[in-house]
């Protein structure tokens, strides 16, 4: 950072204002001493930091994503504290609740025995509850709250008058991104915005030496770099073909989701004379339908909150098909639920309102994405003093299953930090040491942005076509999707996963876990998970092989 602000201020364009956007912002202005420009397609009066029932996400923060946060302390100490915090995905309690009315709620049940309590002297743990160490929790906490701790980063950031400064932008929809060379002769990328709020063409142009595209899976910054006709960018940038996603299909891929509203501290009716079982936000809940056919299956899903009196948001997941989303109006909804889950009054007047039994209905929701990343992440001009790079959902997207997503996007801006910061490895895994004097991130003599943008794209690209291995193969199957297809596969699915852990054990770690185990260790790269998967799918394979060799030879 000091020898950042040594250096003349240059200008920086983020394009998006998500999780990532932010974070990048903050990681340009804080370490690489650039003024930034943050570009939200969203008006003015669309403001990511408030509930929104149609964002109703919740982030689970592991390892990987607190080497962002812990880069800066107050921030990350703010996370800490408007969070639950878990170890892995356990350590908060869990009830099954089930469908049956006249069957009793069983005893909630910890996923993960928190570690024995203990003082730990490491100083990255102090703001840690007793017990846990920061590399091995995670915390669970609402996607507009991320974005609201970030945002009053960058709000005490420019107070503090320490580095460059970041401005909000919003209403500016990217139109298109061209290098070009000033009157001055200084060569910048220009990024030209349209008025989103606006019926009439408006144009602005921002010129920058830096540009990060953070704008989701539909980037309109990759598009851009995907269109460029030939000679645009240097050509010593990989092709512009290589900007087209690479997509497949996961069982997960294409379930729709949208999001029911329920009250704060909702009670659950039990059986056999129990009083009712009354909710609280930092537990989890799966509460269990009477459908069960292929096209009728539902469960409610509710994680936890830190905000005991906010309205609990419980996520429907199913596959496109299925009735609900048939039924356009309040009233045929609650009749529909009522039927689904008895245990509950979903009566009129009983615990959902209709207003909410409207919204509900008339909500479109969204479809998890397909496995898809694009191979292509940088580019620059021919003097190589100007560029573009990708981070977040714009190089990556996939279903949640794996619970990688934020986590994902936020290790990007990390490894993008090291580019820039002319490290020679930009993927290292182990980094409980963000200083530059870390072994495993020498410093190179070369620290130009081409050459910083080419390591990015060299290093980094191979990591994210190893995550979406991960992601179509990790765990596909913990929505209960209930076709029969589906059953079948997952029955395939888990056998195999049981099978792996036996041999891990029975071999005393010789062989590797899952890769959906592998991952949760956050000292392991994308690529080193899915190498140590394949290696014991090789092992299988030679083992089956074998085996039909000597049957054969019988």
């Amino acid at each position: 950072v000091i020898n950042a602000l040594q250096q003349p201020r240059q200008q920086a364009i983020v394009v998006g204002s998500g999780p990532v956007g932010v974070a990048t912002s903050l990681i340009l202005a804080t370490n690489h001493n650039y003024d930034v420009t943050l570009l939200e397609s969203s008006p003015a009066s669309s403001t990511q930091t408030k509930y929104d029932p149609t964002k109703a996400f919740l982030y689970n923060v592991n390892g990987r994503g607190q080497r962002l946060t812990k880069m800066f302390p107050e921030m990350h100490q703010r996370m800490v504290e408007r969070s639950v915090i878990s170890k892995g995905f356990g350590g908060t309690k869990l009830t099954i609740v089930p469908a049956d009315p006249g069957e009793s709620i069983p005893e909630q049940k910890a996923n993960v025995p928190a570690a024995a309590d203990k003082e730990d002297n490491d100083d990255d743990n102090k703001s840690m509850p007793s017990g846990e160490k920061a590399g091995n929790v995670g915390f669970w906490i609402p996607r507009h709250e991320m974005v609201k701790l970030m945002v009053e980063e960058i709000e005490e950031h420019n107070k503090r008058g320490l580095g460059g400064t970041i401005t909000l932008c919003t209403g500016q929809e990217c139109v298109s991104v061209v290098p070009r060379t000033t009157k001055d002769g200084e060569c910048v990328t220009v990024v030209t915005t349209k008025d989103a709020s606006s019926l009439q063409e408006i144009s602005n142009e921002y010129n920058a030496n830096l540009v990060i595209g953070a704008d989701g899976m539909n980037s309109k910054v990759r598009q851009c770099l995907h269109n460029a006709p030939p000679g645009t960018w240097s050509s010593n940038c990989v092709k512009s073909t290589k900007f087209q996603p690479k997509t497949y299909t996961s069982p997960a891929s294409f379930l729709r989701i949208k999001v029911l509203q329920l009250p704060p501290q909702f009670e659950i009716p039990d059986a056999n004379g129990k009083p009712p079982l009354k909710t609280f936000s930092q537990d989890i809940y799966a509460i269990r339908s009477v459908n069960t056919g292929p096209r009728t299956f539902l469960s409610l899903g509710l994680l936890p909150m830190k905000d005991n009196e906010a309205v609990r948001p419980t996520n429907i997941i199913t596959r496109p098909d299925h009735g609900i989303w048939k039924i356009t109006n309040g009233k045929s909804m609650r009749e529909y639920f009522q039927q689904a889950f008895p245990r509950f009054n979903f009566q009129e007047g009983g615990l959902i309102s209709n207003q909410e039994w409207d919204r509900f209905a008339k909500a479109e929701g969204t479809r998890f994405p397909p496995c898809q990343y694009s191979p292509g992440l940088a580019v620059w001009d021919e003097s190589g003093r100007s560029g573009v790079a990708l981070v977040g959902d714009s190089i990556h997207a996939f279903s949640p299953d794996i619970g990688q997503g934020v986590n994902a996007g936020l290790m990007d801006v990390v490894c993008l930090d090291r580019a820039l910061a002319g490290f020679d490895d930009v993927e290292s895994g182990n980094d409980n040491d963000t200083t530059a004097n870390d072994k495993t991130k020498k410093q190179t003599t070369s620290t130009t942005l081409e050459a910083n943008l080419q390591r990015y794209q060299k290093q980094h690209a191979p990591e994210i076509a190893a995550l979406i291995r991960l992601a179509r193969f990790g765990a596909p199957y913990q929505y209960k999707q209930p076709h029969r297809a589906d059953r079948a596969l997952r029955l395939v699915w888990t056998a195999n996963v049981a099978m792996r852990l036996l041999l891990n054990k029975v071999s005393f770690g010789v062989i590797q876990p899952p890769c959906i185990i592998l991952s949760q260790n956050e000292d392991l790269t994308f690529r080193q998970v899915m190498r140590r998967a394949d290696r014991t799918t090789a092992l299988l394979k030679t083992i089956v092989l074998a085996g039909l060799t000597l049957w054969a030879k019988r």
